[in-house]
């Protein structure tokens, strides 16, 4: 398993068709695939793409939700992201056990 990171979603970068997107997440930019991941934030919280096929980075129901990533085993792109109020007993441990 990657290094599991913990963080607030701030918002979204990228443009239609690029591939390539940005995750903010605490502060940071992470990189990732633009397509399957506002399709994952849509799924996952609803009320992320607004109009003309645009992630919603004010009112989107990814704003503010903090959630457990991981990155590829680059450490490049991210990998996975699970809301904090769904992850399971797993996540958690694996987690907690990471920050000591």
């Amino acid at each position: 398993m990657s290094d599991i990171q913990r963080g607030v979603i701030e918002g979204f970068q990228g443009t239609w068709g690029s591939g390539l997107g940005f995750l903010v997440v605490s502060g940071v930019p992470v990189p990732c695939d633009n397509g399957s991941t506002v399709r994952a934030l849509e799924g996952c919280f609803g009320d992320v793409i607004g109009p003309a096929h645009s992630v919603d980075n004010v009112n989107g129901g990814h704003i503010g939700k903090e959630i457990f990533y991981s990155l590829d085993d680059m450490g490049m792109i991210l990998e996975a992201f699970t809301p904090v109020d769904e992850a399971p007993p797993e996540l958690m441990e694996a987690w907690e056990k990471s920050q000591v």
